[in-house]
């Protein structure tokens, strides 16, 4: 098994195409990716492409970040119909609207010509002057991960670094019980060794655990997502964050599920996914 050390980067940059480093094989095979991975580079790649739109916009150079003329991700979803394998990959990035208080984006991912999976992503102007309004639902933190169980999931038997077995989680409950689970992250990994590594691309990192927080049972995760969605309503703070299973069906082979994600100072977002069912 190759080990990997904190911090160490989910991606190299090679000829226009991203090249995943180790840290980013999934746990059900080392030829393949684990969705986060994907879900961070994508997120890396709209922020850094709003960035240069919004920057020739206003006649600057351009930049990264989630403060993008107040331009930030509210939507993203990702549709994973392929196995993102162990390749490089290459990441087109389609300007769909950009108007003064929205932009949409669609990205395509292909491996040697071959369509792997695409995403949709919405981005909203913000203004702390407009406030909020409304009931705010779930929204409290679970505690502080430091009153947490520490715990490394990582697939038994692997023989190989994958992306979960990298990461410190905490446990204020469990997966695989009989109540919903919530867990803290500490999502460590950039996309690229020189790129920032901003909150939004931190919490699309971590959107894609709903699926197996929801669904494990002992010894397996029981079903594979083949989407994920993360919805942001402000910008996640710190290190740490959670995610906080709120819902979960299941019914003839097809799992739904969602989660409230979260930071130390309560809920920042949410995610979910439909997952099928695995045997192996």
């Amino acid at each position: 098994m190759t080990t990997t050390t904190s911090g160490d980067p989910l991606f190299t940059f090679e000829g226009e195409c991203f090249v995943p480093t180790n840290r980013s094989r999934g746990p059900w095979s080392p030829d393949a990716l684990h969705g986060s991975p994907v879900a961070a580079l994508i997120t890396y790649c709209v922020e850094r492409r709003l960035g240069e739109l919004v920057g020739e916009r206003n006649g600057k150079g351009g930049g990264e970040g989630e403060q993008t003329g107040s331009l930030r991700v509210a939507r993203q979803t990702i549709e994973l119909f392929r196995p993102v394998p162990f390749a490089r990959l290459d990441v087109a990035i389609e300007p769909v609207r950009i108007g003064r208080r929205i932009a949409v984006f669609q990205t395509l991912i292909h491996a040697e010509g071959k369509l792997l999976t695409q995403a949709s992503t919405l981005c909203l102007r913000a203004g702390s002057q407009l406030g909020s309004v409304g009931a705010e639902f779930a929204s409290e933190p679970p505690g502080a991960p430091e009153e947490a169980t520490p715990s490394l999931v990582e697939r038994a038997g692997n023989r190989w670094t994958s992306y979960p077995g990298t990461l410190e989680m905490r446990h204020a409950v469990p997966p695989g019980g009989s109540e919903p689970p919530v867990v803290w992250i500490r999502a460590d990994a950039p996309v690229l060794a020189d790129a920032p590594f901003t909150s939004t691309v931190r919490a699309a990192s971590i959107a894609d655990f709903v699926s197996p927080f929801a669904n494990m049972q002992p010894g397996r995760s029981g079903y594979v997502n083949a989407d994920i969605t993360l919805h942001l309503n402000r910008v996640p703070e710190g290190e740490w964050h959670y995610v906080r299973i709120v819902s979960r069906g299941a019914s003839d082979g097809i799992a739904t599920a969602q989660a409230v994600l979260g930071d130390r100072r309560g809920a920042y977002g949410a995610s979910s996914a439909a997952s099928l069912i695995n045997l192996s």
